[in-house]
């Protein structure tokens, strides 16, 4: 694969740990999507309807297929709306079910997969890519972030270390800072990647992006809030940042007491869940009146994917429970649920939290075995652990 080809495509299953991944309910008629293309009108959305069209003349031209699901994708991460990758999922549909599909084709539903926590069924594909050819990139990069989801860090790290292509030296170092910020590097990561960004393709602009996340989000996890801010605000002076990205920097800002701030941020960046969540909670710090609207459509959300059987929210229906409802005890179970699936700090961190407001210590166990086993020393993390500790031995 082609360098270009391979960083147009390696991040898009790729998430920053910051919490702020969590899908929004994925409805059960894929159609709905085309009615939102064609109400918004959007030159992206236009062409994948076009896409579309063009792909149901013949479903089995593979090199269309997986155009339309790259094109998808993209707009799935960006928008944070899985409908996306349900379009994505239908475009591979000949060969979905198929045990020797093309390899981009096992790598595309493995990133599908991901998207919708079939983690297991998403690494199946890769160990089949990679096992057919080690060197394939994309899968490698893909693996080693689904691992870093999952909480199976060395793993990711034996990936991250035989990541190899010509020109991707700076993929290479965003893997491996990654892994290094959760074991104790995140200072000295942070200055690697810097590093490999400045002397790497200076041109690529998705990738400059991508590793400025990165590295906002590593500062996050050190408890540098302000630091993080820093390269939050040098990946929104791209333009169009993703859902994910303004969810991670809303989070920041909400972590400095700075709701009113936060708000401003979210205002006209979309309904996904992962951003509505976020002004719910800022509008209650800030007694903003439009909490009960906002309030009201996320619990309508949360019923709906609840009785579909969808549990790919959980852990922003979870935070929902704890900061918006101030239910700790509903918030509970449905963070330990999220925590079985999920690993990351951010599930990590409200596990925890939720532990703490319920004087549950026991449940904080999980994850304390987690940091045990693993060395996380993310400190959004660590933090909780010693409160829990605290409030264990003064039971």
């Amino acid at each position: 694969m082609r360098i270009q080809k391979f960083l147009a495509a390696a991040f898009l299953g790729a998430s920053i740990a910051s919490g702020a991944m969590a899908e929004p309910t994925r409805p059960s008629d894929d159609g709905l999507v085309l009615a939102k293309v064609a109400a918004t009108g959007a030159p992206q959305s236009m062409e994948l309807r076009a896409m579309q069209a063009e792909l149901a003349k013949d479903p089995n031209d593979v090199d269309l297929a997986d155009a339309l699901a790259r094109t998808a994708i993209g707009l799935g991460r960006n928008a944070a709306d899985p409908r996306y990758y349900g379009q994505a999922e239908a475009a591979l549909a000949p060969w979905w079910a198929t045990a020797d599909a093309p390899t981009e084709v096992r790598v595309l539903r493995a990133t599908i997969n991901q998207a919708f926590h079939r983690f297991a069924d998403a690494t199946t594909d890769l160990d089949a890519v990679l096992a057919a050819d080690p060197a394939n990139a994309q899968a490698r990069f893909s693996r080693a972030f689904i691992r870093l989801v999952t909480g199976e860090i060395n793993d990711a790290a034996a990936d991250c270390a035989v990541l190899t292509m010509p020109g991707a030296d700076v993929v290479r170092a965003i893997c491996e800072a990654r892994v290094a910020a959760l074991t104790g590097k995140g200072a000295e990561a942070a200055s690697r990647l810097l590093q490999a960004m400045v002397t790497g393709r200076k041109g690529n602009a998705a990738i400059k992006r991508f590793g400025l996340t990165v590295i906002a989000d590593i500062w996050t996890g050190l408890d540098q809030p302000e630091t993080a801010e820093r390269y939050y605000l040098q990946v929104l002076a791209f333009g169009d940042a993703d859902a994910a990205v303004v969810a991670a920097y809303a989070d920041v800002l909400l972590t400095q007491g700075r709701a009113a701030g936060a708000l401003q941020l979210l205002e006209d960046k979309g309904e996904a869940d992962i951003l509505l969540l976020r002004r719910a909670i800022a509008a209650k710090q800030t007694g903003d009146v439009r909490l009960a609207g906002w309030s009201g459509i996320l619990a309508e959300r949360f019923a709906a994917a609840a009785a579909s059987g969808n549990r790919v929210h959980l852990r922003e229906e979870a935070r929902f429970q704890l900061e918006v409802i101030g239910d700790a005890k509903a918030a509970l179970p449905l963070a330990a649920a999220n925590w079985e699936s999920q690993k990351e700090p951010a599930d990590g961190e409200l596990l925890l939290k939720a532990a703490l407001a319920t004087g549950n210590a026991a449940a904080a166990k999980p994850v304390a075995g987690h940091v045990a086993r693993t060395g996380l020393t993310d400190r959004r993390v660590t933090n909780l652990l010693r409160k829990v500790a605290q409030m264990d031995s003064a039971s």
